[in-house]
């Protein structure tokens, strides 16, 4: 079952098991974040004014995780997520003993800016990632219906 977050015009879908932890307020930016029961795994959502300078807001959300961290191994991606062109970063890093990979993308939008931030221990990222898909598409899906795209 699937429950919806639909708050100061930020609407999307997620697992009703999952717990919501709700940042927003009335003025940008907003975060929202999602973890799963257990917490090992967590999706979040960071949106901004469309004007933002999201290079720079992505730099240094990828430099406080490379400071918190100790060897982080980042490479590059790409790729379309419900009819946007998503770049971004794939990291790897240890957190205590576990091998955690987080996906990092920026996404521009009308109206907004988006950082979409998935985050698991490695052996379960890929089984989390349709999970991760669906929840950014119905997010964006929103923004499109709602800006009259």
């Amino acid at each position: 079952m699937t429950a919806t977050y639909d708050r100061l015009g930020i609407k999307f879908l997620y697992p009703e098991n999952w717990k919501l932890i709700d940042e927003i307020d009335t003025d940008l930016p907003h975060v929202i974040s999602l973890e799963t029961p257990d917490g090992s795994t967590t999706w979040s959502v960071h949106v901004y004014p469309t004007d933002s300078d999201g290079d720079e807001i992505f730099k240094e959300t990828l430099t406080t995780l490379m400071d918190t961290y100790e060897d982080c191994e980042v490479s590059k991606l790409k790729n379309e997520v419900g009819g946007h062109v998503a770049e971004g970063v794939d990291v790897l890093f240890y957190c205590l003993d576990f091998l955690i990979r987080a996906q990092i993308k920026l996404i521009q939008t009308e109206p907004y800016l988006i950082i979409v931030w998935q985050q698991a221990e490695d052996r379960d990222f890929d089984k989390q990632q349709m999970v991760f898909e669906a929840i950014t598409i119905s997010l964006l899906q929103a923004i499109q219906s709602d800006s009259g795209m």
